[in-house]
């Protein structure tokens, strides 16, 4: 496999002056032999980029996985956060439920811790003791009842006191168990918290992973891009070369047919002195059958298109299937310029010269695959037809074609996605793709 380097050294190095076509041919063979490894590294490259397409389609899965579960991690974390603020809440009510409690039980001992004072500082007297100082039945059933109720209500206090600390203890219970509970979201959230941390990392990783991918996959298209547009560039020196050779050829292809008319002026003279000494009905047959013996321009089999009126014809028959113009390239997939019209059609399908002319160029050419150059002087215009992407070729340099002659097959060999002619029509002769190049359309007709 060369590199681009190598490649692009050796297309720019200077080639010497070829004195015939044959001998850039040659040296055209040499380019053009590491044009189709170029070609290849590109079809290596495609591939290439189609995995890291197919890789970055998956990471894109996994990322929107990935954020799936963060958003639902977020949303258990949120519920978490309001249940925690909630049981703080009731926390915060049941110290003030407590407090109010301790309140009261502090006011009962005080109030126990009173009458136990009293009774100390005046002396231990006993119930029975007060109700027989009663000096007269009405007191004594007086001190009875007094008695009664200070009993009673120490009995109350005494069961206030102990419902209430009773109550104190099921409230302490209540608020650790809220304790124990709060703990436990808290750890809860936490370990939310770090699968959250575990997951955001890992989609900062992917994206990371797919940002590079992306960036290689990005500077490897550039580099197909310009590798092919590289490959379709002739170098000067030979576009130069071929071009003066084009021109030569063309002045003796002018040459021959000013030499052929005045051959057939003098034929025709001939003839018609002939006709004019021996005019039966014979030598009529005979001049009737030389005069028509030519016929379809050497066309073969029932497939080649049929020859219109005028300069031009359709090249061959078939699908049109690209227009001249601006394009998205079927290979590269860049959007760039198409020099010429697709005529797709089956392997082999006759191609014709789209016009009276000499061929100053046939065999391979760059992406072009096989090539056929036919240079015509039209009205003394001088226009090179093109036609690319041929399975065969019928004619060699110097041959002089007429308007539908079959000159090849069609084929979809060179930079091809299936069997189709690729026509150009350039004013003047052929230096590179865009030079010169016009619409065939304004030529030809479909």
């Amino acid at each position: 496999m060369i590199s681009s380097v190598a490649l692009v050294l050796a297309m720019q190095m200077p080639v010497s002056y070829a004195a015939s076509l044959s001998d850039l041919k040659d040296q055209k063979s040499n380019v053009e032999g590491q044009k189709e490894q170029l070609n290849s590294e590109i079809h290596e490259k495609a591939s290439e980029i189609n995995s890291i397409e197919k890789k970055q389609k998956k990471l894109l899965e996994q990322i929107t996985k990935i954020t799936d579960k963060i958003t639902n991690t977020n949303n258990e974390i949120s519920i978490v956060k309001q249940e925690i603020h909630v049981a703080a809440g009731e926390i915060e009510k049941l110290k003030s439920n407590i407090t109010a409690l301790q309140e009261k039980i502090d006011q009962r001992n005080e109030l126990l811790a009173e009458r136990a004072r009293a009774l100390q500082a005046n002396g231990s007297v006993g119930f029975l003791d007060v109700l027989l100082g009663a000096n007269s039945f009405v007191e004594f059933i007086d001190r009875y009842s007094a008695v009664n109720t200070l009993m009673d209500a120490d009995r109350q206090i005494m069961k206030e006191q102990k419902e209430d600390q009773l109550k104190l203890e099921e409230e302490k219970v209540v608020l650790e168990n809220t304790k124990q509970e709060l703990e436990s979201k808290k750890a809860e959230l936490d370990s939310l918290k770090a699968s959250l941390d575990s997951q955001k990392k890992e989609k900062d990783n992917l994206i990371d992973k797919l940002e590079a991918q992306q960036k290689q996959a990005t500077s490897e298209k550039k580099k197909l891009e310009v590798k092919y547009e590289d490959a379709v560039e002739l170098s000067d020196d030979l576009n130069a070369q071929i071009a003066a050779e084009q021109q030569r050829l063309l002045e003796i292809a002018r040459q021959q047919e000013a030499e052929r008319k005045a051959r057939a002026e003098a034929a025709a003279a001939a003839a018609a002195k002939e006709r004019a000494a021996n005019s039966n009905a014979n030598s009529n047959a005979r001049s009737n059958y030389s005069s028509n013996s030519y016929s379809g321009g050497g066309q073969s089999g029932g497939s080649a298109p049929s020859v219109s009126a005028g300069n031009w014809t359709k090249p061959a028959n078939g699908t049109f299937t690209s227009p001249y113009g601006a394009r998205v390239h079927p290979i590269s997939g860049s959007y760039n310029f198409h020099y010429g019209i697709d005529i797709a059609n089956g392997i082999g399908t006759p191609i014709v010269s789209a016009a009276d002319g000499v061929v100053t160029y046939a065999g391979p050419l760059s992406t072009y695959g096989n090539v056929v150059m036919v240079t015509h002087s039209i009205d003394g215009q001088v226009f090179t037809s093109l036609y690319a992407h041929l399975s065969s070729i019928n004619v060699g340099v110097g041959t002089q074609v007429s308007k539908g002659q079959k000159i090849a097959g069609m084929g979809s060999t060179g930079a091809s996605t299936g069997s189709h002619l690729h026509f150009e029509i350039h004013v003047g002769t052929w230096v590179n793709q865009a030079t010169g190049s016009v619409n065939p359309l304004n030529y030809v007709s479909l």
